[in-house]
């Protein structure tokens, strides 16, 4: 790992290929080599949250695709069209947050009876 504080180099921030990875770390640069991200183990929630995220997308760019759900959704979230897919994408994971919320509540419930 490097650190530099070249005129050049300041400001940078991002990476080449999947070699070099510059960041910025107040107002020094630090150069290293890109993370070996294959032996990496996500938590069931990390794995969870994956598996909605895919879902959203998949979702949000069927609405994005047809004229009439596009508008449809614009005018029930009342935002621009350059902002419809993030607002799909928030209101799904509301959507899948609640029901896991209803679902843990429910086998609460029948936990302790």
């Amino acid at each position: 790992m490097a650190i530099s504080e070249n005129i050049l180099l300041r400001k940078l921030s991002g990476h080449l290929g999947r070699q070099i990875v510059f960041k910025q770390y107040g107002d020094k640069t630090v150069v290293s080599k890109y993370p070996d991200m294959s032996k990496r183990k996500l938590s069931a929630k990390q794995i969870r949250v994956n598996e909605i995220m895919k879902k959203a997308n998949y979702q949000a760019k069927t609405i994005l695709a047809n004229e009439e759900l596009r508008s449809a959704a614009q005018v029930r979230l009342n935002v621009k069209r350059n902002k419809l897919y993030t607002a799909l994408i928030k209101e799904y994971f509301k959507i899948a947050q609640s029901t896991t919320e209803t679902i843990k509540k429910g086998h609460q419930r029948t936990t302790r009876n």
